[in-house]
């Protein structure tokens, strides 16, 4: 598996748990996967490092996620 093949796989499962309202009712393990995708951080591209910035704000500020 490449290293865009993780980043693509940790960042649908962030989005479902954004969806699922994860970051509001279990903030400690979405909080983890955040985490898991900063190893990543420098292999992302503009696009999914904005998302993952706006996953971070919704879960400090306690947002709900719309799509």
């Amino acid at each position: 598996m490449s290293i865009q093949d993780k980043i693509k796989e940790k960042l649908d499962l962030l989005q479902r748990s954004l969806i699922d309202g994860k970051h509001l009712t279990n903030p400690t393990d979405f909080a983890s996967q955040l985490s898991s995708l900063s190893l990543y951080y420098k292999y992302m591209s503009d696009e999914d490092r904005d998302y993952v910035h706006c996953a971070r704000v919704a879960l400090e500020d306690q947002l709900v996620w719309e799509v």
